[in-house]
């Protein structure tokens, strides 16, 4: 995935807001888009709360190990029992140090380099765990405040830095204004406008980068 936009309002009855292009699937627990090759997942959430959404350099080129990849990471989290912070610290950040330490990687970069959003909603805790390397076992691991938020496989969250995330977080910012309580069909109009222009269907975050990418 390329990039994600969401808003994570306090006390609100629309306590998280997501826009992200993904799939539907559902094993009656968890609702998620599913990987073909390998099983995992870039968005999911479950019945109990618990939220998991990931961008990566990997999928976003459609670089798919059949075996493993981080996109099997949301799916672990959805499963466990963990807190957000328990799982980044001792589950992700762990599992990072031990494939690059314990030879497990044929080459360093055969690594992976990702964002990840865990969140607990039931807990108000929502955690951001970020891999800038392929090359290194580093995770960089940081709570998110509550507010609108955009998450890229290369900046990662909140980028100051890119101009298509401010372009974005500003975008979404003010389409979220009007919501209120009650989504719908609001959330489908928000979609639309978020991802297309009025001129020929482009799309409006990535006007820059899409034709660089690998399509099949």
């Amino acid at each position: 995935m390329g990039i994600v936009a969401f808003n994570w309002a306090e006390g609100s009855n629309n306590q998280l807001t997501l826009l992200m292009n993904r799939d539907n699937w559902e094993n009656r627990q968890i609702l998620s888009g599913r990987c073909e090759d390998n099983g995992g997942t870039w968005f999911g959430i479950n019945k109990r709360g618990r939220v998991a959404f990931l961008v990566s350099a990997e999928i976003l080129l459609d670089r798919v190990d059949p075996d493993t990849g981080s996109e099997l990471y949301p799916i672990e989290f959805l499963e466990s029992n963990r807190s957000p912070q328990d799982f980044a610290l001792h589950h992700v950040a762990q599992r990072e140090e031990e494939r690059h330490n314990n030879g497990e990687l044929d080459d360093p970069a055969d690594g992976w380099s990702y964002s990840l959003i865990v969140a607990d909603m039931t807990l108000n805790s929502m955690i951001h765990i970020r891999k800038p390397e392929q090359e290194e076992p580093d995770v960089i691991i940081q709570p998110v405040p509550f507010g609108v938020h955009t998450l890229s496989p290369y900046e990662g969250l909140d980028s100051t830095v890119s101009p298509r995330d401010s372009r974005l977080r500003g975008l979404f910012s003010q389409m979220i204004g009007d919501l209120g309580n009650v989504q719908q069909p609001q959330m489908k109009e928000i979609a639309g406008r978020f991802m297309y222009n009025a001129e020929g269907g482009r799309d409006v975050v990535f006007l820059q980068t899409r034709d660089e990418h690998p399509s099949r």
